[in-house]
């Protein structure tokens, strides 16, 4: 049986949201399709990280006052990161950490941070915090999906050029005044949604993991699993959004569009 590695960066300092199920999700599904899934942390103690020894990446939200020390950390593998996502390898970034991997973070007092550039987008912290669900059509790994999950947003993205991983159908988005859901770049997300994402959304979970294997030039033993009940929650989810739509809708005709 084939190993199949996925990196953890900084689980002990990134960890809001519980997260951590986008991992079992990943380790679970690599399982069935028929690897050894190894996870590896990869934190400060972590000596001679290669990413390109990794098949998957994947980075959990933080407080952005914590962006420092890692991001300092991990600058001198900037390069190699940055390869591992041209190389078509899945790095998977939620919530706030996406702009950690930006160019460069506005906080609100006008102070800023550099991020490590692995794409180019601008964050601005926002004074007010803004929590919702996300729900959007993307396309991936050549699959065209619907994902929802939840999002807490505490930053605003510029995306400066990058391609947007979404088209919100209901949410916030990047920054709440277009249809823009996170960044993606060859096969690597850079995502708002929360939930855990690859664990209410498994249809994308297994694109995912098809994208390491095939990167590999593995054969994947066909995934048996049965999605029903995450397909019921899917659409019982669906259902809650458009109720609440609505209300926003009759809210506003009530008030005269205000």
């Amino acid at each position: 049986m084939s190993t199949l590695k996925i990196g953890w960066l900084f689980p002990d300092t990134l960890f809001l949201h519980g997260e951590r199920g986008n991992l079992l999700a990943l380790k679970r599904f690599a399982g069935m399709a028929g690897f050894e899934a190894e996870v590896d942390k990869i934190d400060f103690h972590t000596e001679n990280f290669v990413p390109d020894d990794y098949d998957i990446l994947f980075c959990a939200p933080g407080e952005i006052s914590s962006f420092t020390i890692v991001h300092d950390w991990l600058k001198p593998h900037t390069d190699e990161l940055k390869k591992f996502v041209e190389s078509g390898k899945p790095l998977i970034v939620t919530g706030t950490s996406v702009a950690l991997f930006g160019k460069q973070i506005v906080r609100t007092d006008g102070s800023q941070i550099d991020g490590l550039g692995v794409i180019r987008i601008i964050s601005t912290e926002n004074e007010e915090v803004y929590g919702d669900d996300n729900y959007f059509k993307c396309s991936y790994n050549g699959q065209e999906m619907e994902i929802i999950g939840n999002q807490i947003q505490m930053n605003d993205i510029d995306l400066n050029g990058e391609q947007p991983f979404g088209r919100l159908l209901y949410g916030y988005g990047n920054t709440g005044k277009d249809r823009n859901e996170g960044v993606i770049k060859n096969n690597s997300i850079f995502t708002n949604t929360l939930g855990p994402m690859l664990v209410c959304d498994p249809w994308l979970t297994v694109e995912i993991i098809k994208v390491a294997a095939d990167h590999r030039g593995d054969e994947i033993r066909n995934i048996e699993y049965d999605m029903e009940l995450e397909k019921k929650s899917f659409d019982t989810k669906k259902g809650l959004i458009k109720t609440k739509e609505s209300s926003l809708v009759n809210c506003r005709d009530t008030n005269g569009g205000n």
